[in-house]
């Protein structure tokens, strides 16, 4: 492979995690996920009961990690050209590291969850199950911080398209809210265990992804326009 092939690899990375994302909604659990109302029993039995596709989840999850975090370098090596001084792609880069660490959090207490649920009690197992979902939650502030400094850098110094720049803005601001109001929202469609717009959010951060791997795999590194903006 050529050297000039090596950040296109790394721009359909992101590309490549939508797709994981997308498969693991597909082969996932096919009902709602039990809600903070629920009793630890039903939890627990609701883990049993999809055993099998919560652990593909986990597995995919895994992958997708690995491919965040490959795209994220190129992500950063994308919005550095575009600026004198790493600023608002350092704060991107450190948005991204926040958003992989969330993740990890989630998926390390769901597979315990999952891996355990038969032996051990229901209420440890709601714990854990609980701590993954605030852990997915928390996702959205590290998204929120890479796309809002994606976009930033997008209004000034057109390091991504106009498209991409403010659908980044849009979706960065949707989820921050989503996940501020999600953080004390127990029930309801802000509750991060089983509300609709927390889901509209991660579908957010799918289209972001093939929408900036699809924008970096066409150019890996931004255009020049006559110098570097300063931020």
């Amino acid at each position: 492979m050529s050297e000039g092939s090596w950040p296109k690899v790394g721009a359909s990375m992101g590309i490549v995690a939508a797709v994981l994302l997308i498969l693991g909604f597909v082969l996932g659990p096919s009902g709602a996920p039990p809600g903070f109302g629920d009793s630890a029993g039903e939890v627990r039995e609701f883990i049993l009961d999809n055993h099998g596709k919560l652990q593909t989840t986990i597995a995919l999850g895994f992958a997708t990690l690995f491919a965040i975090a490959w795209f994220l370098g190129s992500v950063f090596y994308r919005l550095r050209a575009a600026e004198p001084s790493a600023r608002l792609s350092a704060v991107a880069l450190a948005g991204g590291v926040a958003l992989i660490a969330a993740a990890l959090g989630g998926l390390s207490a769901e597979a315990a969850a999952v891996y355990h649920a038969s032996t051990l009690g229901a209420d440890s197992v709601q714990a854990l199950w609980d701590l993954s979902v605030f852990a997915y939650l928390f996702v959205f502030v590290g998204f929120a911080v890479l796309a809002a400094a994606t976009g930033a850098l997008g209004i000034r110094a057109k390091a991504v398209p106009n498209a991409v720049c403010f659908y980044s803005v849009i979706i960065a601001i949707y989820s921050f809210v989503v996940g501020l109001v999600g953080s004390f929202s127990e029930s309801g469609v802000f509750s991060p265990a089983d509300g609709a717009l927390g889901l509209i959010a991660f579908l957010g951060i799918i289209v972001w992804l093939l929408a900036m791997g699809a924008t970096l795999v066409r150019e890996p590194r931004a255009p020049d326009l006559g110098g570097r903006a300063g931020s």
